[in-house]
C-alpha cells in the first residue's frame, strides 16, 4: 500500500475488504491511524519487515515466522477467489474485482504458447502492482523460466530516453505496457537498429493509435512484433489479441483482433439484437475464464455479468463491456470507444476517440485527449488537451482538423499541457484534467476602433453572453462552440449583409481579424457591383 493513494479512497477500500494484514510504505502508517478504522488492522512496514504495527493498540511486536517460506502451506481450488483488484467506477467509488486462479492461468498459458516464450526470456516489469496487468509481468516469465526485469526507479519509466537506454542495456525481449508509455519510446533520434534484443511489445489498457503504429513501422519495420490486446479486468486482463502488420500503419484504426481460444464475443445493438459485420454496437464477451465479479456487490455484478440472451443454458454468462465496436470484413473486431464517451453536438452523435485519433495524426502532436464540457447555458462544447513536440498554433490545428472532420467535431478549446495525469495503472486520468478556462483571465481590454469592430463587439456580446469584449479576444476562448458559430454567422449576415465562410472563423478567430475579413468582403462586394455596372454601360455604348 502506497502513500500516493488518497486517504478517503484508502478508507473506502479498507472498509470494503477489511484485511487482517497490510503491507505498506512507512509513510502510510500515519494516514491509516488518522482514518480511525474499526478493525484490528496490523501493518507490516516494508522497510522493516521483522516488525508489525497494530493500529488498534498502537503497539509494535516482533513476528518470527511470517517471512519463513516453510511455514506457508496454501492450497487453492482453480475457481476460488485468489485476488482483489480495485478499479474506479463511473461514480468514482472504487470497485473490488474478484479474480480466480484458473482465469490467470488461462491468459499466462496463452501468452507463453502463442509467443513461444522460453527459458531465459527477459520480460520488463513496468506496471504498477496496483493494476491487474502486473500479474502477467510477473507470472509470464516465472512460469516459463524467464527473467523479471525491474527498473531501479520510477524516473526510468517516466523518462523516455532513460527507458530506451534501460531496455537496450537490460536486453529486454518482451514488454507489456499501455500505448501512452509505448509512445515515449518513439524518440526522434533513435536509430533503426535500436532495441536489438526486443522481440515483442504487448499493448493494452488504451486504444493503440494508427499514427503511433505508422511511426513505429517506419522506424523499425516488422523486426519487433507489436501485439494489440483488448479486454477488461472483469474478464481477467485481456481476451482479444491482434498481431499488428506493417500495412496497418495505413489504416484509420488498429483492430483489436479476435477472441483468444477459450473466449467468444458478439456485438449487440440497443435493441438487444446481434449486429451484422460493419454495424456498431456494444461488445459482449463470453468466457469461462472471467472473474467472479465485484466483491460483496452482487447487484452491481448482475448489471454487467448477465445471462446470455442468446442461450437457454442457466449458467451461460456474458460480460457487457460498455465498449462500442464492430466486426470488420476480415472477422477482426474494431474498438470504437466507450459508450459513455459518445456525445451529441447539435444533434450529431460524436465519438471522442475519433477526434483524438485524428489529432494524433498531426506531426507536432504526441498525445491528445478530448473531453466534453458544459458552458454557462448548459450547451456542450469540446476541449482538446494536447502534448506537442513544441508550442502549438491552435489556429493551424483547427484548420488541420477542419480538412478531416465535420465542423461539429472541431474542439472549441485547445489546451496544451506538459504532461497528462495518470492513474496507478498508467492510463491517462481524464477525471484529473483541468477544466477549460473559457474566459481569458487578466486579458488586456482593447476598445473597438472602427465602425465594423463596434458592431461586431455588440454581436459577440449578444451571442456569447460575455461583457466586456476586447478586439483581441478569441471567439473560442470566450466559449464559442459549433452551436454559437451558427448564431454568429446569422447575426453577421443580418448586420453586414454579407455571408462570411465558417472556415474564416476557424482560421481567424479573434474579433479584430474577423472585422478585417468582413471589411475585405464588403469591399469585394462593392467592387464587384461597380464592375458589373461599368461593363453594362460599355456594352450599351458599343451598340
Amino acid at each position: 500500500m502506497s502513500h500516493k493513494i488518497p486517504g478517503e479512497k484508502l478508507k473506502n477500500i479498507l472498509l470494503q475488504i477489511p484485511p487482517n494484514w497490510l503491507i505498506a510504505d512507512h509513510s502510510v502508517v500515519g494516514i491509516l491511524e488518522s482514518l480511525d478504522l474499526s478493525q484490528n488492522l496490523q501493518v507490516i512496514v516494508n522497510k522493516n519487515p521483522d516488525f508489525i504495527t497494530s493500529l488498534k493498540n498502537n503497539k509494535t511486536k516482533e513476528y518470527q515466522d511470517f517471512w519463513n517460506p516453510e511455514s506457508v502451506n496454501i492450497e487453492r481450488e482453480l475457481d476460488e477467489m485468489c485476488y482483489l483488484y480495485f478499479t474506479s467506477g463511473s461514480t468514482g467509488t472504487p470497485k473490488a474485482i474478484t479474480g480466480r486462479l484458473k482465469a490467470i492461468s488461462h491468459f499466462i498459458d496463452w501468452e507463453i504458447n502463442t509467443l513461444k516464450i522460453e527459458q531465459g526470456f527477459r520480460v520488463s516489469q513496468l506496471i504498477n502492482p496496483a493494476f491487474d496487468a502486473f500479474l502477467r509481468d510477473i507470472f509470464v516469465p516465472l512460469c516459463s523460466g524467464g527473467v523479471v526485469c525491474i527498473p531501479e526507479n520510477l524516473e526510468t519509466i517516466i523518462d523516455g530516453r532513460k527507458l530506451v537506454n534501460w531496455i537496450d542495456k537490460q536486453q529486454i525481449n518482451l514488454i507489456h505496457c499501455v500505448p501512452s508509455l509505448f509512445r515515449s519510446l518513439l524518440l526522434p533520434e533513435s536509430p533503426p537498429n535500436q532495441f536489438s534484443a526486443l522481440k515483442y511489445i504487448l499493448l493494452s489498457g488504451e486504444p493503440l493509435l494508427q499514427a503511433d503504429v505508422e511511426r513505429w513501422i517506419q522506424r523499425y519495420g516488422k523486426r519487433i512484433q507489436l501485439v494489440n490486446l483488448y479486454g477488461a479486468s472483469e474478464t481477467t486482463m485481456t481476451k482479444f489479441f491482434y498481431l499488428v502488420k506493417p500495412s496497418d500503419g495505413e489504416k484509420k484504426t488498429i483492430p483489436i483482433g479476435k477472441p483468444m481460444p477459450g473466449s467468444t464475443a458478439i456485438i449487440v445493438d440497443k435493441a438487444g439484437k446481434v449486429c451484422p459485420p460493419g454495424m456498431v454496437g456494444e461488445i459482449y464477451i463470453r468466457t469461462p475464464y472471467r472473474t467472479l465479479g465485484y466483491y460483496q456487490q452482487p447487484e452491481l455484478t448482475k448489471e454487467v455479468f448477465i445471462q446470455n440472451p442468446f442461450s437457454d443454458k442457466i449458467n451461460d454468462i456474458v460480460y457487457k463491456t460498455g465498449d462500442l465496436g464492430r466486426i470488420l470484413a476480415d472477422g477482426n473486431f474494431e474498438y470504437l470507444g466507450r459508450k459513455d464517451r459518445q456525445v451529441k453536438i447539435r444533434g450529431i452523435r460524436i465519438e471522442l476517440a475519433e477526434i483524438e485519433n485524428t489529432l494524433q495524426q498531426h506531426p507536432l502532436i504526441r498525445e491528445s485527449v478530448v473531453l466534453a464540457w458544459k458552458d454557462r447555458q448548459e450547451n456542450l462544447y469540446l476541449c482538446a488537451y494536447l502534448i506537442g513536440t513544441k508550442t502549438l498554433d491552435t489556429s493551424e490545428i483547427r484548420e488541420f482538423l477542419l480538412d478531416r472532420l465535420p465542423e461539429a467535431m472541431i474542439p472549441t478549446i485547445f489546451q496544451q499541457l506538459e504532461s497528462f495525469p495518470k492513474t496507478v495503472s498508467g492510463k491517462i486520468d481524464r477525471r484529473s484534467l483541468p477544466e477549460p478556462q473559457l474566459q481569458q483571465q487578466n486579458r488586456p481590454l482593447i476598445a473597438p476602433r472602427t465602425p465594423i469592430e463596434v458592431e461586431l463587439v455588440k454581436i459577440w456580446q449578444k451571442v456569447l453572453d460575455v461583457t466586456p469584449i476586447s478586439i483581441e479576444d478569441n471567439f473560442f476562448a470566450l466559449g464559442g462552440h459549433s452551436l454559437l458559430i451558427t448564431q454568429l454567422m446569422s447575426s453577421i449576415d443580418l448586420g453586414f449583409q454579407i455571408k462570411i465562410p465558417i472556415k474564416t472563423l476557424f482560421e481567424s478567430p479573434t474579433l479584430t481579424k474577423m472585422a478585417d475579413s468582413i471589411d475585405t468582403l464588403i469591399w469585394l462586394q462593392k467592387s464587384s457591383a461597380t464592375n458589373v455596372t461599368g461593363t453594362d454601360i460599355m456594352e450599351e455604348g458599343e451598340l
